[in-house]
């Protein structure tokens, strides 16, 4: 029994801090380049991609956006022809960004408030991994507030503070049978709060080539009075006490190197590589506050590596008003095979995207943006949970944006 509660209660919300769970979605013009563009795109969502971009901006302004990211994962067991397919879902992702100051200066603030982390799946309860996990919901929403200051007419350095908010909610199956058969089941929530930063430089050649550099630091985030609920048995239930635990949630940090360059007047080139620091997730702990014999504090080896992401687009300028881009990249996954779990079957993907925005007026202008993402295909089997077959996973995510300037 003891065993068979260990294996239950491992799949916590941190295990969705993969690279399915790294939500790229803040900019819209960015999506609509695939991500690329933080040297390219000077205005509010740079509080994000490069806080020293924000002093560059020539108006003050507020951006509002969202997406919704819809995952469709498949999973088919090793030796079984029946394809089990996750239920359909949106996942909206927001960011707000607003900045503010005298134009034309030295220096500017602004502030941002987004959601880097996150996600959504929901196996359902029939399929064979039904011990591992039912459904996951899980985001980080981080608050930065930020200063940039501007070194020359062409440098400019700036950094934010950056405060998280997590919430998390995960359930699973148990393999403890009532009288028809049923399984009981785990549920676990939790909120978890944590600090880092997020600072860059931006820097414009003469012949308007630019270059962007930004660090986002890692965000480890103290998850402090969960809940784990249980529905078993009543034969079990004082083995399944409802109670508090407490971890911590490593969210990786990542070094961002962009440039941008005009081919003509009305077309531009840009393109961004990132390292992620995902090898800070080496191991994932659980504290309880109530034990039983079967209920114990629990630590499991995740051995996650760091990954690499490249991406390329172009922004071409059709008119004074409206704006057309066009995008593609690749992500190297951080998992390794014996290590894939349900939450986030990942691997090596690759991704295209399309976008536009139309200047509704001399203040206000709508950007919109659809990026695709194909998880390559990945036999394995599981060396905790010892689940063994093959994930298969579409990632669709369109997005608007309003920004109004001042």
């Amino acid at each position: 029994m003891r065993k068979l509660l260990y294996a239950v209660l491992l799949a916590c919300p941190t295990l969705a801090f993969a690279q399915g769970s790294q939500v790229n979605t803040q900019g819209i013009k960015a999506l609509g380049m695939s991500g690329a563009g933080s040297a390219l795109f000077v205005d509010e969502t740079s509080i994000f991609y490069n806080p020293g971009a924000v002093v560059k901006t020539t108006s003050n302004g507020i951006s509002i956006g969202a997406t919704g990211v819809m995952y469709r994962s498949a999973f088919k067991e090793v030796k079984s022809n029946v394809q089990y397919d996750t239920k359909f879902q949106v996942s909206p992702p927001f960011s707000v960004f607003a900045t503010f100051g005298p134009n034309n200066s030295w220096w500017k603030a602004g502030i941002g408030v987004y959601t880097p982390f996150g996600g959504a799946v929901n196996w359902g309860d029939q399929w064979p991994g039904r011990f591992e996990l039912n459904h996951l919901s899980m985001r980080a929403i981080y608050i930065q507030p930020t200063l940039s200051f501007k070194i020359t007419d062409n440098f400019s350095i700036g950094g934010g503070f950056v405060y998280n908010l997590g919430t998390v909610d995960l359930s699973r199956s148990i393999p403890v049978f009532d009288q028809h058969g049923a399984p009981g089941k785990a549920e676990l929530t939790g909120v978890g709060t944590g600090t880092g930063y997020n600072i860059g430089v931006h820097y414009h050649l003469e012949n308007e080539i630019a270059i962007s550099l930004s660090y986002r630091s890692k965000v480890v985030t103290k998850l402090k009075d969960g809940d784990a609920e249980f529905t078993v048995p009543s034969a079990v239930a004082a083995s399944f006490p409802n109670t508090k635990f407490s971890a911590e949630l490593p969210l990786p940090g990542s070094f961002n190197v962009g440039i941008s360059f005009p081919v003509s007047s009305k077309v531009d080139i840009a393109g961004d590589a990132t390292f992620i620091g995902y090898s800070i997730y080496r191991k994932l702990v659980f504290d309880y506050e109530d034990n039983t014999p079967v209920l114990t504090d629990t630590e499991q080896d995740k051995k996650y590596q760091n990954a690499l992401s490249a991406k390329a687009g172009i922004n071409y300028k059709a008119s004074d008003k409206f704006s057309l881009r066009a995008g593609a990249g690749y992500v190297y996954t951080p998992v390794q095979s014996s290590y894939v779990y349900a939450e986030t079957p990942d691997n090596n993907r690759i991704m295209a995207s399309a976008g536009f925005t139309v200047n509704l007026s001399h203040k206000m202008d709508l950007s919109g943006a659809y990026t695709f993402q194909r998880i390559t295909e990945r036999t394995t089997q599981n060396v905790v949970t010892g689940l063994a077959g093959t994930y298969k996973t579409n990632i669709h995510a369109p997005g608007l944006s309003l920004t109004y300037k001042w």
